[in-house]
């Protein structure tokens, strides 16, 4: 959807959002460099802050908009996008794979540890750190999903009991029941405001505490951000693709095949939960 023109030139509330996300992770990895006590912990990753956070951001944003991008042409619209090649550069108009841009987020990062020579310590408190930015931008990022009238959710059931005693109005004024406009006139699930509220908002709180927490400490648990998102999100968006209807299209067995990646995640968070403290010494 487009926010305003100028001339010729037009402005899409998804661009916007991307740049507040990229100017929020600028100045909160400026705001970590008063986590002194990260030089003794991560050592390489707090010089890198000091003298050269843009090249972190560079890793990152080119990891989200190329192959968070490319990970919605392969994994979920292929036949669309290989009889419609120009549309892949379109991403204004939505488009973005969770999936695809976190794994090659984490592919650039250890390009970028590689290049600063870090050590495991100093990538894990990376990926810790980032996991507040990552949060907001998710949040907003749904408000973006949901101006483009894309990624909605089912329609809503009637005749169930719980209509009768006032939550079917509750909801529907809060906007979690929802009329797409551009898709049609039916009473639909606001994923789209359930994706925001639980992955992004939730989840940026519980890293804000906990880095707070440890700001206070004067210490740094390495892992525990990293392994809290991947299983906290995982969870979300595994009870979450059972509402939207671009979902229900994609069953591989039992599960969608975005749920079969976040089985993967979460398994993979909980072994990182669990092995943290073994894995990393300070």
């Amino acid at each position: 959807m487009i926010a305003f023109s100028l001339g010729s030139i037009h402005v899409y509330w998804y661009g916007i959002f991307y740049f507040i996300a990229i100017v929020f992770a600028y100045f909160f990895l400026s705001y970590i460099k008063k986590f002194d006590y990260l030089s003794h912990i991560a050592p390489a990753f707090y010089r890198l802050i000091i003298k050269s956070r843009e090249d972190i951001l560079l890793y990152a944003v080119a990891g989200v908009l190329i192959w968070g991008r490319l990970g919605d042409v392969l994994i979920y619209n292929f036949s669309y996008y290989l009889h419609n090649p120009l549309h892949i550069l379109a991403i204004w108009e939505g488009g973005m794979s969770f999936i695809g841009g976190i794994v090659w987020v984490v592919w650039a990062l250890l390009l970028l540890a590689w290049k600063y020579r870090f050590r495991i310590v100093d990538f894990f408190v990376m990926m810790d750190v980032l996991m507040i930015p990552v949060t907001f931008g998710i949040m907003i990022g749904r408000i973006g999903n949901f101006l483009n009238q894309e990624l909605y959710g089912i329609v809503v059931p009637s005749g169930f009991w719980w209509m009768w005693y006032g939550w079917f109005s509750l909801l529907r004024d809060l906007h979690i029941f929802y009329v797409y406009p551009t898709i049609d006139q039916v009473l639909r699930v606001n994923t789209n405001f359930l994706s925001s509220f639980f992955e992004g908002f939730v989840l940026l709180i519980v890293f804000l505490i906990v880095s707070l927490r440890s700001y206070k400490k004067k210490t740094w648990s390495v892992g525990l951000n990293s392994s809290l998102f991947l299983m906290l999100y995982s969870w979300v968006r595994f009870v979450l693709e059972y509402l939207r209807v671009d979902s229900q299209m994609e069953y591989v067995w039992w599960f969608t095949r975005s749920q079969w990646f976040f089985v993967i995640f979460f398994v993979l968070g909980g072994l990182l939960f669990f092995r943290r403290k073994k894995l990393f010494t300070q």
